[in-house]
């Protein structure tokens, strides 16, 4: 598998955290459920449907990204920095 410059990789630990608040969200969407249905036949304030859709989209599609590029490889080793492959290209005044 070919890696791509360290540059544009987010480190790994971010992309757990990542899907770990995607899989928080999911699971407030979860709790919500009552309330958006209470929602649905009046007795609750409306707001919580929209706001138990948006925790559910928002947690799926961040819980997609984050574990798509954690089995892709697209993230930086803790060990890797962000200038590592700029050591293979000589400084601009060299000559």
């Amino acid at each position: 598998m070919e890696r791509t410059p360290t540059k544009h990789r987010p480190p790994q630990i971010s992309l757990i955290l990542r899907a770990l608040c995607g899989a928080y969200l999911i699971y407030l969407a979860w709790d919500l459920r009552g309330a958006a249905a209470g929602a649905l036949r009046g007795e609750e304030n409306f707001l919580f449907l929209p706001a138990a859709v948006v925790f559910l989209v928002v947690g799926a599609l961040l819980c997609f990204f984050s574990i798509r590029a954690l089995i892709r490889g697209e993230y930086r080793l803790p060990y890797e920095s962000d200038d590592d492959d700029e050591g293979d290209e000589p400084p601009a005044g060299a000559s």
